[in-house]
């Protein structure tokens, strides 16, 4: 497979989150739906708002720059977890928190191979080696832009991108089955307890 070495600055355009002067408060009239750290899924699932994830503002500022749109991705970017998350179904006025960078792609790039490849290990080492080391670890955006990832082709990066989609729906499944296993087997001891007395 054919790849090229690309600079992340040179591939997406790197913004970042929408600073609020103190923590984000639900104005149920606010311009503005907020995605924040606890509305994301799971590691590898694209983010799709959901009603309870409901968080409206009215941002103070120029905020053009902070607007989410789908197909952008958001990379954490403070704390110990540098997770990216592909932004796939939003409200038309939306903004990401402080804590976030908004990656936007540029051409030749697809945002579910991208995060994909952010949340590999190689691309997380690289990340954390990026990040501030103290308190609270920061990755710093001007560190980050000169991390080099690898890009195929379009169609080579889209078929990557469903091979690892199907690796994280075998993921959820395999949690599920786990989780409805141990349930059935806690029913079962309980019935049996029963039974016995």
């Amino acid at each position: 497979m054919n790849t090229r070495p690309v600079r992340m600055g040179e591939c997406v355009e790197i913004l970042p989150g929408y600073a609020f002067k103190a923590c984000a408060r639900h104005d149920p009239s606010g311009s503005h739906q907020v995605i924040i750290g606890k509305h994301l899924p799971d590691p590898g699932v694209g983010y799709r708002y959901h009603p309870s994830h409901e968080l409206r503002v009215t941002p103070r500022g120029k905020i053009a720059r902070y607007v989410v749109k789908a197909g952008d991705v958001l990379l954490i970017s403070r704390g110990a977890k540098n997770h990216a998350t592909l932004v796939e179904d939003i409200p038309k006025r939306t903004v990401a928190s402080a804590t976030f960078y908004l990656l936007r792609m540029r051409n030749g790039v697809d945002g579910a191979y991208f995060t994909w490849f952010l949340n590999q290990s190689p691309t997380q080492h690289r990340i954390r080696l990026a990040r501030t080391t103290a308190g609270t670890p920061i990755l710093q955006r001007r560190v980050f832009v000169d991390i080099v990832i690898f890009l195929p082709s379009l169609a080579d990066q889209r078929k990557i991108a469903a091979l690892g989609a199907c690796m994280v729906n075998e993921r959820l499944l395999q949690q599920t089955l786990i989780h409805r296993t141990e349930r059935l087997h806690a029913l079962i001891g309980q019935r049996l307890v029963r039974n016995l007395i």
